[in-house]
């Protein structure tokens, strides 16, 4: 009886020992919050009690990024502030000026935060170059970059064309039925094929069917959802195995794929061509670089390490690949689709450069590098990644870094804050980009017209040396897209009542989770506002009828 009172005192001192010093540090941080720019704060909510309103007033699944631009306009704040959510999450500094952004990124080259470690860890295991930084950072990022050189890239566009000829199949058997079909559904096989072919050397055929790893990854975004109840049903053990098996299929199918490609390279003596192959078969030559080409002095086998190491960048790439651009290219047919000039002047750069529709195809693949001149076409890939930015950056304040105010002089502080680039905030700030802010505008990006946007304000990709490794594959993706499609498909939306009782049948998690439908259905004005799944998607995973066109000059 005595030692279980001992017992039951321990725990209860230790208990009081716990909540005391929560409360002391919400106070710190409560204290730290006075006289910084931000919203009215509250010693007791921070500033929960402001974005809890504010999010009352937008869709119940609306992206974030898309709430803190409305914060900034309703308080008239500067381009940067600081938001107290204690005790829900990290104190966080949002940074919407472009040079402040410069600062964090470019010049003190700021850690990343680790805040989307666990998500990505759970996505695509351990240790991925997307969440890391220093050495190990720097030696994942040399392996792979020669299979992202712009070089390279243009090599993978014949086998893209025809993922792309795919494609347009699959949206004339819907132009035939005339249905309504969420978008994002073909773009994400679409990509999700492109990335397997040149990355990997796979066929995972997704446009005409389904693969057990797709399956797995898809599964595993949806166990990962930030829903209502997510952080409930992250702890319960069914979930918890079911994450396991998921992880357990994409690595073990990864590691068969690596392992067969490390078993045909060790073969290879000397490589003089690199036409035709992969980003994967790039990275390996790492692996021998500087040995003697003598076979046998060769290991039969992966470090297991470096294994693990391989498998995890392979299975981040598939993931951020295919998700991020899947989704641009449904907002590039979005915006065409209410930009009807824009569009026009798009088919006209592509059959002057590119020729007829009906000989496209060919031309690319012979004539790659012509994809190098579409200036407009670019110039609409750029415009639409400044109004539906698709991800951002989270960095570490620390004692050391100050953000100046270049206008004030004023430095500001970031130890114990989540700096936040905000690029959906800065993309839409018309102190930047000027009056016409939200509007679709691609000549603002025309050489005659780039001096006008300040350094820093386009950051798509993300700046400086941690940069988006995937960009120029992603662009090579876009502009094929736009030009076998546009010429021949046109999209209009279906978020009208028939149209979403229509693909709420799909069985999509989109249909199944109600949230997706809660509140009000815009944002600002904006029908088609994104979502926060994974990345940013169109809500609804844009829901489209698509019709044939043959048009001509």
């Amino acid at each position: 009886m005595f030692e279980l009172r001992t017992v039951l005192l321990a725990a209860v001192a230790i208990g009081i020992a716990y909540v005391a010093r929560g409360l002391v540090n919400g106070y710190k941080l409560r204290a730290r919050r006075q006289g910084l720019p931000g919203p009215p704060h509250s010693w007791l909510f921070g500033d929960l009690g402001t974005m809890g309103k504010i999010n009352d007033a937008n869709p119940a699944r609306a992206h974030p990024h898309a709430v803190l631009i409305q914060v900034r306009k309703m308080f008239n704040l500067p381009r940067y502030m600081y938001l107290d959510l204690w005790p829900i999450t990290y104190s966080i500094l949002v940074v919407q000026d472009p040079d402040m952004a410069q600062q964090v990124v470019v010049e003190h080259q700021a850690l990343k935060h680790p805040i989307p470690k666990d998500i990505m860890e759970a996505v695509v295991g351990p240790d991925d170059m997307v969440t890391m930084d220093g050495p190990q950072w720097k030696m994942w990022r040399t392996m792979f970059a020669p299979g992202f050189s712009n070089k390279h890239v243009m090599s993978q566009v014949p086998g893209f064309v025809d993922d792309v000829n795919i494609f347009i199949e699959r949206l004339s058997e819907h132009a035939e039925r005339r249905d309504v079909f969420r978008l994002f559904e073909r773009t994400s096989r679409l990509t999700v094929d492109a990335i397997g072919r040149s990355v990997l050397n796979i066929q995972f055929n997704m446009q005409r069917g389904d693969h057990a790893f797709f399956r797995a990854l898809t599964q595993q975004l949806q166990l990962l959802e930030n829903g209502p109840f997510g952080i409930l049903t992250g702890w319960s053990p069914l979930v918890i195995y079911q994450k396991w098996c998921n992880n357990r299929i994409m690595s073990d199918y990864f590691g068969k794929v690596l392992d067969d490609a490390y078993a045909k390279r060790r073969l290879q003596r000397e490589i003089k061509d690199d036409s035709g192959r992969t980003t994967l078969d790039l990275a390996l030559d790492s692996c021998f670089a500087g040995e003697s080409s003598i076979v046998e002095a060769r290991p039969e086998k992966l470090n297991p390490t470096l294994r693990t190491g391989i498998i995890t960048q392979l299975r981040t790439f598939v993931f951020a690949g295919h998700d991020t651009t899947a989704a641009t290219i449904c907002y590039l047919f979005y915006v065409l689709s209410k930009n009807p000039t824009c569009l026009q002047r798009l088919r006209e750069e592509h059959e002057t450069i590119l020729g007829s529709s009906s000989t496209i195809a060919s031309t690319l693949k012979s004539s790659p590098h012509l994809l190098n001149q579409l200036e407009y076409t670019h110039c609409i890939i750029k415009e639409t990644l400044r109004l539906y930015p698709i991800g951002g950056t989270v960095r570490s304040g620390s004692p050391s870094l100050h953000l100046t105010d270049r206008e004030t002089g004023e430095k500001f502080p970031t130890d114990g804050y989540m700096i936040m680039i905000d690029q959906y905030g800065m993309g839409r700030s018309e102190d930047i980009w000027g009056p016409d802010a939200n509007d679709f505008n691609p000549d603002r990006f025309m050489p005659e017209n780039s001096g006008k946007i300040p350094k820093g304000a386009y950051r798509a990709f993300e700046l400086g040396p941690k940069n988006c490794i995937g960009q120029n594959f992603a662009i090579m993706e876009m502009k094929v897209v736009l030009a076998l499609v546009a010429r021949v498909m046109e999209f209009s939306t279906a978020l009208d009542e028939e149209g979403l009782a229509e693909v709420g049948r799909d069985g999509s998690d989109f249909a199944k989770d109600p949230s997706f439908r809660k509140g009000k259905q815009d944002v600002e004005g904006e029908e088609m506002y994104q979502v926060l799944v994974g990345a940013a998607k169109p809500r609804e995973g844009m829901p489209v009828r698509v019709k044939k066109v043959d048009w001509k000059p």
